[in-house]
């Protein structure tokens, strides 16, 4: 068949050897214009050809960059890599992920994205992914610790999938980096912490009122028969003297040996030690019953259900509470003083936030002084009242640590804390704050000095400030 005879059908039925040698994988950058021309087609033919030709590189070069575009849009990291560990191509997210160059990545060994450097992950997931006794690729799945090409670490999340480019067995690498949601699960987790300790002392705090009233009954009548039985000592104290004086002005009239006798058994009992010895007992005793019973009527009231409304407030009340409370964190750290001013007027407050207020502020007091390293005997504590117009200051002073420069503006931020991991969570000041200035309208400020300690004043306003917007708190 001449070349003037071609039809374009037949062209489109032209025998294979030059369609072969068109797709064979060796020849694949040939030109296939060039070839189209050598086969001496008509025009007609070979300019249509042509463009069909060029429509279909146009096609292919527009799926490839939208493939490249979708590829670089993707925020996984995505690396192509051979059966051998080596990558062979990534985009551009891996780029930005591990910190590297698109060259720097080609070719390097996958292996370095893992921190594992004996390519344990790595390993596992692999032979994971190729299941050796049926011969089945499938994906799988790992977090483990990522390396950036600049020494930095971060929590990664990847899949290894088989994948089959160029008739080889290669394998995609697609990954993540899960740093913000790992520090969402360490907070979650912190704050579920956080929820179970205040459901526990909720649930404490309900338990509280009955546990006081049965500790409370006891104490009660052990108090009493200590009274009786110390009131009655005195009697019987009076009695015996009088016994003894008579029995030593009779003592010649009485049998031979009587008043020996007497005497003797007077000193193996030790009379003299225990008529001494137990007004002492019984009055310690008598003590001892009173403070359990103040700390069981400051219990009562320090975990009394607060009510939605704000109530008629005595502070100074209160602060005895509080103090009688928080004893045990601050008695191995400090003595602590009272001047709490007598003609304070009562004000509205939310009672359970107020008390929460100031034992926050009496133990970070202590924890202060214990910080700072002084004795019990050095550490001091000294909480004082002052009535101001129709307002209240408090002011709460410690001799610990202080607080340095570039801590005072961040200490009321939530989660922020100096102290070690375990003993803060950054809470206690950051509620206190809210407490203040936004529940009940008032002020909170401090004044301190490295070295020599910290003063926190709290200002509460005589009437109902809350939901006014309040001044911002002085940090000095």
């Amino acid at each position: 068949m001449t070349a003037s005879a071609v039809t374009p059908e037949s062209v489109l039925d032209a025998p294979a050897e030059p369609k072969d040698i068109l797709s064979s994988s060796d020849k694949a950058d040939f030109d296939l214009i060039a070839a189209v021309r050598e086969l001496g087609l008509p025009d007609e033919i070979s300019a249509r050809v042509e463009l069909l030709i060029e429509a279909q590189k146009k096609r292919q070069r527009e799926s490839a960059q939208r493939l490249q575009t979708i590829l670089d849009s993707v925020v996984e990291g995505i690396l192509i890599v051979d059966g051998v560990g080596r990558v062979q191509d990534c985009n551009k997210s891996a780029c930005v992920l591990l910190r590297a160059q698109h060259d720097d990545l080609v070719d390097s060994g996958a292996e370095e994205m893992f921190i594992d450097r004996k390519n344990t992950v790595r390993h596992k997931l692999l032979n994971r992914c190729i299941n050796i006794s049926s011969g089945i690729l499938r994906y799988d799945y790992t977090e483990t610790m990522g390396q950036r090409r600049d020494g930095d670490s971060f929590p990664m999340e990847i899949i290894v999938s088989p994948a089959h480019f160029m008739g080889e067995n290669s394998f995609l690498y697609i990954f993540r980096d899960i740093t913000r949601r790992k520090q969402a699960e360490e907070s979650q987790k912190k704050l579920e912490g956080e929820l179970r300790e205040a459901l526990k002392l909720e649930a404490i705090g309900h338990l509280a009122g009955g546990i006081a009233h049965e500790i409370n009954t006891p104490s009660q009548y052990i108090r009493d028969n200590l009274k009786f039985l110390n009131d009655g000592y005195g009697s019987l104290s009076r009695l015996l003297g009088s016994a003894l004086n008579t029995l030593w002005k009779h003592r010649d009239s009485l049998p031979e040996g009587t008043f020996r006798e007497f005497s003797k058994q007077m000193r193996d009992a030790d009379l003299e030690f225990l008529l001494d010895e137990i007004p002492h007992a019984t009055q310690q005793s008598l003590d001892g019953i009173n403070q359990v019973a103040r700390i069981v009527l400051s219990m009562k009231e320090f975990s009394h259900p607060g009510s939605s409304e704000k109530t008629a407030t005595d502070i100074n009340r209160i602060l005895s509470n509080v103090i009688v409370i928080s004893r045990n964190e601050w008695k191995h750290s400090a003595e602590l003083t009272e001047e709490l001013d007598p003609e304070l007027p009562h004000i509205p407050c939310f009672v359970n936030e107020i008390n929460q207020v100031f034992l926050n502020l009496i133990v970070n007091a202590a924890q202060a002084i214990e910080m700072s390293g002084r004795s019990v005997e050095e550490g001091h504590i000294h909480i004082k009242t002052t009535a101001i117009d129709d307002q209240i200051l408090v002011s709460i002073s410690d001799n610990g640590t202080g607080i340095a420069k570039e801590n005072r503006s961040k200490i009321f931020n939530p989660f922020f804390t100096t102290k070690e991991v375990g003993k803060g969570t950054g809470q206690g000041l950051s509620i206190t704050h809210d407490i203040v200035q936004v529940k009940h309208g008032g002020r909170i400020w401090f004044e301190t000095q490295m070295g020599k300690g910290t003063t926190f004043h709290v200002l509460l306003p005589g009437d109902d400030r809350s939901g006014t917007k309040a001044p911002p708190a002085d940090k000095k």
